[in-house]
């Protein structure tokens, strides 16, 4: 694995720098088919071959690398493959809009290793090293349990725990619980990869992540846990919008080890994002070049 690591984080730089040419365009279609061009070329140009088992595209009707789709300079020879899922924007709303907190994120795992789900939401709870190593959380607890577990792990007192909740009518009544709680609630528009990366950053200074998000960052996400050796709990959101029982765990969405990559599109709480200089213009840029993104990068 630690073989193609540097080229996974190329990748989402490439998808970074050519999604970067339209923020705040208003164009969501646009920016979607350079990010998607732009990593679907520069996996190609890579010495590996790679099967897409999560990616973008179906659920918003956008650009995208679907399941299924085959990319590697060796895709078609019998050479060992990887299960690759990724999102070449993680934000595209927040990318045209010019607001915070786009990235563009790919993870890597051996074949076959990697959760696949056809369904398009996921129930989620991710929280970070400290409190996977102290106590036992389940998705499935009561919301006023976790946080009483949570507080015993971190030391901190109710009013002081931050739970990162999508901003959604459907999280109306969870908000409204947390509140009661007295817990500080931080909420975002998009991105809840991010957001749930950062339960696993200390200086970020959210302890949960929780509520209902895209099934395909899901799988992202638990990548990107897994690397942090943080936890994370998930359940499939039906058609119907009821949750099933089943619980998942990072175990059971990805199996092995694991790369997972993240460039910073907009500049958010995480990454900067891509940055201009009139210093050595490319021809492409017309006279502006992006300065070297900052990528998040780990392996495991």
């Amino acid at each position: 694995m630690k073989e193609i690591h540097l080229d996974v984080v190329r990748v989402t730089e490439a998808a970074a720098i050519a999604a970067s040419a339209w923020i705040g365009s208003g164009d969501k279609k646009a920016a979607d088919k350079a990010a998607t061009d732009a990593m679907r070329d520069r996996l190609n140009s890579m010495d590996f071959s790679g099967n897409v088992v999560i990616g973008e595209g179906i659920k918003d009707a956008s650009a995208g690398l679907f399941h299924g789709e085959h990319v590697g300079k060796s895709r078609n020879q019998a050479s060992k493959v990887y299960d690759l899922a990724m999102d070449p924007i993680e934000g595209t709303r927040p990318t045209v809009n010019s607001g915070p907190e786009a990235l563009s994120v790919l993870a890597v795992a051996d074949k076959g290793t990697l959760l696949s789900t056809q369904e398009f939401y996921m129930n989620k709870l991710a929280y970070g090293p400290q409190i996977a190593s102290k106590c036992q959380l389940s998705i499935t607890d009561p919301m006023s349990q976790t946080i009483d577990l949570v507080s015993k792990a971190t030391g901190k007192e109710k009013t002081k725990i931050v739970v990162c909740v999508l901003d959604r009518p459907r999280h109306e009544k969870l908000i409204g619980n947390l509140r009661k709680m007295g817990v500080r609630i931080k909420l975002i528009q998009d991105c809840d990869v991010s957001g749930a990366i950062a339960t696993c950053l200390s200086a970020s200074g959210i302890d949960l992540l929780c509520g209902i998000g895209g099934a395909p960052e899901g799988i992202i996400t638990a990548c990107a846990i897994k690397c942090l050796r943080g936890g994370f709990q998930t359940q499939i959101v039906l058609k119907n919008g009821s949750i099933a029982p089943k619980v998942y765990f990072l175990e059971d969405m990805v199996q092995g080890d694991c790369v997972f990559a993240a460039t910073g599109i907009t500049h958010g709480s995480l990454l900067r994002g891509v940055r201009y200089t009139s210093e050595g213009p490319p021809l492409w840029m017309r006279g502006r070049r992006p300065r070297p993104c900052e990528a998040y990068f780990t392996v495991c």
